[in-house]
């Protein structure tokens, strides 16, 4: 008696229980399947023990489905509870009991918690009583199993209450699912869509996918925690193995959900009994649903015309327009439950909310903001970043490696991007498609403490002066290399030529690899503006994997390794090889080739294969041409030296400087049985005068 008067209905919770326990069932079938039935079924498997750094660990095949469940049951739960108010005969029959709505309220809150938090910690309690019962070939304590519960249980709890309060807000279960899930993943959506418009809309306007944050040590990181995607709960639980949820961030979560409980009362108690089945049970939430309704399609529509439309302008406005029509006409179909939506008021409101939003998507874009033309000065830069992307994941260096405090290179990243600007207000900056383009990203770290951030594609060639100084200097080439992590004490350094993949080296006395990393970087850093934009051919590949200890807590396992080309024009780094007497291992030489055919290298031949998604292969091309053209042989050893010297990598590009021959190169295996094909190109610029004379003439 005392529960039905003063807190809630015993009988409704018993008649909820009886109704819905079914999901409490299927809650748990789901908890039982995907946490200790993989554990159990995995015993027996000859395999080392795998430390679990927690029951959401990859290693356990139920990974994947935990995620579907934990998104899933709660917000299923939340419907169904909630259903009373939402179908006109339960709505009346409810409302007609003598019991007060917020008793009404929390008898159904009480019975979700009950069918949804029981199954948790039953499972928690079986895989516990399992791991002590049977040996795993997984390593896991009892704190893992209990912070497992912990989350799932905050995570169930909140997507069960922001369920209820969706639902107190609208009258039909389907729409409260379907706005349930949208505006889950409504920060995630918004941040992308936004960032890809602002792309399109500002110049230089960068797009992190990350947050950069400060270490301790002193090493610019891009965090891979981005807020926008943390206030996505749909995104953060998929991303909840490679990020634990912290306690401030499952505190947090709580706090939310007794907001969400909170206004549940307060809403559910000015709801209308007559407003079950319709769309939205209070009418001031029809301008902020409608808005936001548009403003997604909006930007929606406007990317996939800007994307098909050759990135134009005019197709892009277009898609704005369209998305905002038909973005109207979707939520007043579903807010009045017919598509007779055509009337006067309704144009009117289409062309307001049209004028809003439009006006919203166009003064962040204005000149009036100033954003593209924003650069700071020289004095209140305090350290820059410049490379190919904003990808800022120092290791763990001795100091700020990332971020310049160098002058000079401040200096010269300022004059790029005044010219840049400069030529952007003068229309100079779009390019034809056929002129090569550069890319630059840059971040300011200014004496407010604050990072200006920008990005910058434009072609290569008007800017070539001011960008050669900044490419050249050694805090761009560290940033784009990675010569930070060229820490003189690798595990291992694995050489491997690109002619024949069996001809590899692996390089693991330390003092061998301190040499080896020191001629390396000192190759890098001697690079020419010409080789950093083209490059010469690339004999190989030089993979470098650092030790354990060289990275931070904070990066990911991958950020160990480092891959760097081995050009052709390294020689000091080939000498050193000779020296070490590594080179015959690696590097092909005429000594290894058994044969060389060389044929004219056409552009007409390879057209047909230039449709998107289609390109020739080498050996067919110089099948195709040796039907049509000469092809010669050439035996002087001599000259092969020559073709090695001077190789450039087959291009499936069309466009090939005439003059240009493609040759065939037959090379010895190095178990001594058999052979292989590469196929090189050679320009009129590699070509000498006694090759010259042994070529086929050209077309």
């Amino acid at each position: 008696m005392t529960s039905n008067r003063f807190f809630c209905s015993g009988g409704v919770i018993r008649q909820s229980l009886r109704q819905h326990g079914w999901i409490g069932l299927l809650y748990l079938a789901g908890l039982l399947f995907t946490v200790p039935l993989p554990l159990f079924m995995s015993i027996g498997n000859d395999r080392v023990p795998t430390v679990l750094r927690s029951l959401f660990d990859s290693t356990n095949s139920g990974n994947e489905s935990q995620n579907i469940i934990f998104l899933t049951i709660p917000v299923l739960a939340g419907v169904m509870l909630i259903r009373f108010i939402q179908q006109k005969g339960s709505s009346d029959l409810y409302h007609s009991l003598p019991l007060r709505r917020e008793q009404l309220l929390t008898a159904h809150l009480i019975s979700g918690l009950i069918l949804l938090l029981v199954p948790i910690w039953l499972t928690a309690g079986v895989t516990a009583l399992l791991n002590v019962s049977v040996e795993l070939p997984f390593i896991f304590h009892i704190n893992d199993i209990g912070s497992w519960a912990l989350v799932v249980s905050v995570v169930t709890i909140f997507f069960f209450a922001f369920t209820v309060f969706v639902g107190i807000c609208v009258g039909q279960s389907l729409l409260q699912a379907v706005v349930v899930y949208a505006l889950l993943l409504l920060p995630f959506f918004l941040y992308n869509m936004i960032s890809r418009f602002l792309g399109h809309n500002l110049y230089g306007y960068a797009q992190i996918s990350g947050t950069i944050v400060q270490n301790s040590n002193g090493v610019g990181l891009r965090s891979s925690n981005n807020i926008w995607h943390s206030l996505s709960p749909f995104v953060r639980i998929m991303d909840s193995l490679s990020s634990a949820f912290s306690y401030v961030e499952l505190l947090i979560y709580v706090g939310v959900s007794l907001l969400f409980v909170i206004l549940s009362y307060v809403l559910y108690r000015k709801r209308l009994v007559e407003k079950a089945t319709q769309a939205m049970a209070f009418t001031f939430f029809q301008p902020f649903f409608k808005a936001g309704v548009m403003l997604c399609a909006m930007l929606l529509i406007g990317e996939y015309f800007y994307s098909t439309g050759g990135q134009g302008r005019d197709w892009s406005i277009f898609g704005y327009v369209l998305g905002a029509i038909l973005g109207y006409i979707a939520v007043e179909m579903v807010i009045r439950k017919t598509w007779q939506i055509v009337r006067i008021r309704a144009l009117l409101e289409l062309v307001a909310y049209g004028a809003i939003l439009g006006l919203a998507m166009y003064i962040p874009t204005s000149s009036w903001i100033g954003y593209e033309e924003r650069i700071p000065t020289a004095h209140s830069v305090e350290q820059v970043y410049a490379g190919p992307n904003l990808y800022l994941d120092g290791g763990s260096t001795q100091k700020n490696l990332y971020f310049s405090q160098d002058k000079a290179f401040i200096a010269a990243v300022l004059n790029l991007q005044r010219e840049l600007v400069r030529a952007h207000s003068a229309g100079e900056t779009s390019g034809s498609n056929k002129e090569p383009q550069q890319m630059i990203s840059i971040a300011y770290r200014l004496d407010n403490g604050t990072i200006m951030t920008r990005s910058y594609t434009f072609p290569e060639r008007p800017f070539r002066a001011a960008l050669a100084k900044v490419m050249l200097s050694e805090p761009y080439k560290t940033v784009s290399y990675s010569l930070d992590k060229l820490y003189g004490k690798a595990e291992t350094i694995s050489i491997q030529s690109a002619d024949d993949n069996e001809r590899r080296i692996v390089l693991t006395d330390p003092k061998d690899i301190r040499e080896f990393e020191a001629v390396l970087k000192e190759e890098v850093l001697d690079m020419s503006y010409s080789e950093m934009q083209a490059g010469s051919y690339a004999l190989g590949n030089i993979d470098i994997l650092n030790k354990p200890s060289s990275i931070s807590a904070e990066e990911p396992e991958w950020t160990r390794s480092v891959s760097y080309n081995w050009r052709l024009s390294f020689h000091k780094l080939n000498a050193w090889l000779e020296r070490k007497g590594y080179a015959d291992k690696v590097i092909i030489t005429s000594k290894d080739i058994i044969s060389v055919r060389a044929i004219p290298m056409v552009s007409q031949e390879k057209e047909p294969y230039q449709q998107p998604g289609k390109y020739i292969e080498a050996a067919n091309l110089f099948r195709i041409l040796q039907q049509k053209y000469k092809v010669t042989t050439i035996a002087d050893p001599k000259l092969w030296n020559t073709v090695l010297d001077n190789r450039n990598d087959y291009s499936y590009g069309p466009q090939v400087e005439k003059g240009t021959y493609l040759f065939q190169v037959k090379i010895k295996s190095i178990s001594g049985s058999g052979f292989h094909t590469v196929y090189y190109l050679l320009t009129p610029k590699g070509i000498t005068s006694e090759l010259a004379k042994a070529l086929p003439t050209a077309p």
